[in-house]
């Protein structure tokens, strides 16, 4: 199996992969073309819903992430995979997850002590069992991306993303 991680979408580079839950799929898309975000794919599912979307603008120099904490106000979950953030430079992917408009936590995967929002720690717990953080880590392995893209969708309850 390829890991989606590391490419989300054949022959699209840079793809973000949003998991959503409560709000209506043709809202989060409205919102990422008023972004001039181009969604690429999607699915539903009885709990979380899925888009994947370019991760830059389609307008020339805008290079900022999409501002998703606009994108899911009012009861609205993001749980948000930026695959590649700079492919060329070598970062890691990165996370987020946001509710009623809000990061509750965020990380890039080269860092995953250093983290941001509301509740930073959420998901330490999950990264400390995964053997990701804490003093019993074993990082530096081959499969660490892979490995924290389980933890984080376990945690949540996130459905299976298998591709091609």
């Amino acid at each position: 199996m390829t890991h989606w991680i590391r490419r989300a979408l054949p022959h699209h580079e840079e793809t973000n992969v949003v998991f959503f839950r409560g709000l209506p799929l043709d809202t989060l898309v409205r919102g990422l073309l008023d972004q001039q975000r181009m969604p690429l794919a999607y699915g539903t599912g009885a709990d979380w819903g899925l888009v994947m979307h370019d991760m830059f603008s389609w307008e020339n120099g805008d290079y900022d992430l999409a501002d998703y904490g606009r994108l899911c106000r009012d009861g609205g979950e993001l749980a948000v995979f930026v695959t590649e953030p700079c492919r060329p430079k070598a970062h890691m992917p990165s996370f987020q997850y946001y509710r009623d408009g809000s990061l509750i936590t965020g990380f890039s995967f080269e860092t995953l002590y250093y983290r941001a929002g509301q509740e930073p720690d959420l998901l330490l717990p999950a990264l400390t069992a995964a053997q990701l953080t804490g003093p019993t880590a074993e990082v530096d392995r081959e499969d660490d991306e892979e490995r924290t893209v389980r933890a984080i969708s376990e945690f949540f309850s996130l459905p299976e993303l298998e591709l091609p």
